[in-house]
This record gives structure tokens, sequence and C-alpha cells, in this order.
């Protein structure tokens, strides 16, 4: 593959040439969707440097999770990646000027089947980790959902930081075995692993 032929190849050769470590071939990914991506992180977030930090840590993870995926529509996936990140900004409160009530407005404009595939993962989410036992799925609700450090965790629970630690592990091992490629990538996004 050369830069010059690659115009016309479609997504999916790309993506099975960047499984490969071509370089060039995640560097025609990276120029055919930059731009875009930028546009709707920026929509999101009215900050251009937190939407190019998004931007660029979505074509992080995908560098270093595409062995681990199959992506159909790459230019959905990475939208999805996007959006998703931008809303973690958001509620990590990472982008100035921007409040609870953006957030919610962002949200709220959902659409039906974008809300349906969050509803629906959350679902799955919830399914899985009630397959734990309970300790398992407070740990790892106190760490990922209240954003509860381990040494806290501990403390709130009277367990050792080792203990969190290895039930967080099981729990992440549980979840990524249980979970669709997708949903694992999403996931990554937003922090979880």
């Amino acid at each position: 593959m050369t830069e010059s032929d690659n115009t016309g190849i479609p997504d999916l050769v790309l993506i099975a040439k960047v499984k490969e470590g071509n370089r060039l071939a995640f560097k025609v990914i990276y120029d055919r969707y930059w731009d875009s991506l930028f546009t709707a992180a920026y929509k999101l977030l009215k900050d251009q440097d937190a939407a190019q930090d998004v931007v660029q840590e979505v074509f992080f993870d995908l560098w270093n999770r595409i062995h681990r995926v199959e992506i159909s529509n790459l230019g959905g996936f990475l939208f999805n990646a996007t959006r998703f990140q931008s809303l973690k900004q958001l509620r990590k409160g990472n982008v100035l000027d921007i409040h609870e009530e953006r957030y919610q407005q962002i949200l709220s404009n959902n659409s039906i089947e974008e809300q349906l595939n969050f509803d629906e993962l959350q679902q799955t989410i919830e399914n899985t980790l009630d397959q734990l036992p309970e300790k398992y799925k407070v740990v790892f609700q106190l760490s990922r959902m209240n954003n509860l450090t381990n040494k806290e965790i501990a403390q709130e629970l009277n367990l050792s930081i080792r203990t969190v630690e290895w039930y967080l592990h099981v729990t992440l091992k549980h979840l990524k075995s249980t979970l669709a490629s997708p949903a694992i990538m999403i996931l990554g996004l937003m922090g979880w692993w």
C-alpha cells in the first residue's frame, strides 16, 4: 500500500491491514475520520482542546484495541466511541464552562435507537454483574460508578487494598469474557479498563 493509492480503499480492508500492523492504513483511517470526529466532539464539548483530546483518545484506543474488536461499520464505531468519550469528559467535569445542565441536554437529545443501545448495554452489564458475588459487585460499583479509589473502597468496606484490587480484577475479567467486543471498546473508552 502506498500513500497515493489510499483514497478508495474500503474501511474493512483498512481495518484488516491495521490488524496486521500497517501504520499507513491506520493513517488513512485517521485522515479519513479526524475532521468529522473532531466536529462531533466539538458540538458536544464546545471546547476545541477538549475535542482534540477526545479524538486523539479515540484513535489511541482504536490502535491499541483493534485486535480485540470486530468492526463492521468503522464510521459508526468511531462516532459512537467519540460520543461516549465526550460524555465521559463532561461527566468528569474536565471541560470548563460545561455544567450538568449541558450534560443532561445532550443525554435528552439522544435518538431512540442510541438510547435503546445504551440501555441494552447497561442491562447486559447489570446482568453480568449479578452473576458475581455481592461484594465483587459492590466494589465494582464503588470504583467505576462512584469513582472511589481502591483505598477509599477498602476503608469503606473494611477490606484490604489487595482484596479490593482482586475483586476488581475478577469483575473486569468476567465482564470482558461476557460482553461483545463493541461493548468492551465503549467501556474502555469510558475508562473502565
